[in-house]
């Protein structure tokens, strides 16, 4: 009697104990949020093996803190792009450092995890590549022993701890032969432990750090800029005149001139000549359209023929019987096509140096006993150049370094 309540006593003690071991933890596996940063668990879990945060590589030179930045920056940039676009004069910072060891670390895991209770194992599986390094750290934090852990790479077994202790640590590497998935088991089998019995809870952090084989190559790309250009423009100028007074007397009126010799008078002043033009009225019926000097046919009709606008302008043609009208072209600039009798406009060749006098209207009466008012426009067109400052976008042709993970 006595030795059956002794063992009912020891099984309830039992009971208690194990039960308060997982008093603290989920009954499901749960990442630890409190874990310490990478740099400690690195300390903590695998001390012979630093956490690879930064651009690493065997035999780097010293460098200050904005260039250790910029090459932070760039790798970060190669490692989520897998390529990047390096300033072909930093190639001093790289030489030494693309076609070294440079790593990639990834963190597969790190986590709190409480033993199966149901003869099953737990297994994780992560995919890896062939030169992998997997660094691994186990801590039994339990009272009770764990059955088995192993790590196997495809069908073969990596890593395997049986009875691993209570309270203590297991950690190392492994390489990877060829390209196979990863598994991680957890078993803890019994028939204590298959009824709740004697579980234990374990602490769980793997690190993959995979070689990074990097492409180098040299590129040029065409990099837009802002710059201040200065732009010479020309800006176009009419001058024009129209005299509607102008008087030829009969040729019997002594008191009066019976014709009329009108200079045709050009001074660039610093300007180009486009060319220059007239419009002649025999007849007091003959009208042009004349608002102001800066609007009127004339000028309309220049725009037409020296730069092909759509203006659309026929000036009136005049002719009287009794009026001869003759204009001396002394500049001898070409005349536009489109051109009658009483007007016409001439292009000037910039080329030839002309003389400031182009031509000479000359109007004569043959009328004996009528005189007749004539009207007489006048127009010259030019260029000045003009300076302006303005933003322009260019496009330099610049060299790079290409680098490029080749995967």
């Amino acid at each position: 009697m006595f030795k059956m309540q002794y063992l009912i006593y020891l099984v309830f003690g039992v009971l208690i104990l194990s039960c308060g071991s997982f008093k603290s933890l989920s009954d499901e596996i749960s990442v630890d949020v409190n874990l310490p940063a990478n740099e400690e668990i690195s300390n903590s879990f695998l001390s012979n093996e630093p956490v690879i945060s930064t651009f690493e590589s065997n035999n780097v030179k010293r460098l200050n803190l904005q260039q250790q930045n910029k090459l932070d920056s760039i790798y970060s940039i190669l490692i989520s792009e897998k390529e990047v676009l390096i300033d072909f004069e930093d190639r001093e910072l790289y030489d030494n450092l693309i076609y070294k060891n440079l790593n990639d670390t990834t963190f597969l895991t790190n986590i709190y995890m409480k033993t199966p209770s149901d003869g099953s194992p737990v297994s994780y599986q992560y995919n890896v590549l062939k030169g992998d390094e997997i660094y691994y750290s186990f801590e039994n934090i339990g009272k009770s022993k764990i059955e088995e852990i192993s790590i196997l790479e495809g069908d073969t077994y990596r890593f395997v701890k049986q009875k691993f202790p209570k309270k203590s640590k297991q950690s190392g590497k492994i390489r990877i032969i060829n390209d196979n998935p990863l598994t991680l088991n957890v078993i803890n089998d019994g028939f204590f432990k298959n009824k709740g019995l004697f579980g234990s809870n374990l602490k769980i952090s793997l690190k993959k750090v995979s070689p990074l084989n990097i492409n180098y190559e040299e590129v040029y790309d065409s990099i837009p800029s802002e710059q201040i250009i200065i732009k010479v423009l020309n800006d176009t100028i009419y001058n024009s005149i129209y005299n509607e007074s102008l008087v030829l007397k009969p040729i019997l009126d002594i008191t009066g001139k019976s014709e009329l010799i009108v200079p045709l008078d050009i001074d660039p002043e610093g300007k180009e000549l486009v060319g220059w033009g007239y419009w002649v009225s025999l007849n007091p019926f003959n009208t042009i359209d004349w608002f102001s000097n800066k609007d009127n046919d004339l000028i309309n009709f220049a725009k037409q023929e020296f730069f092909n606008s759509d203006e659309k302008i026929s000036l009136q043609n005049s002719v009287n019987d009794n009026i001869k009208l003759k204009v001396n072209n002394i500049s001898l600039d070409v005349r536009t096509p489109n051109y009658s009798g009483n007007y016409a406009l001439y292009q000037t060749d910039k080329k030839i140096d002309k003389p400031h006098r182009r031509a000479e209207v000359v109007i004569r009466n043959f009328s004996n006993i009528y005189s007749y008012n004539i009207k007489l426009g006048l127009v010259s067109v030019f260029f000045k150049e003009r300076e302006v400052y303005q933003k322009s976008e260019v496009y330099e042709k610049k060299k790079f370094i290409k680098l490029s993970i080749n995967e």
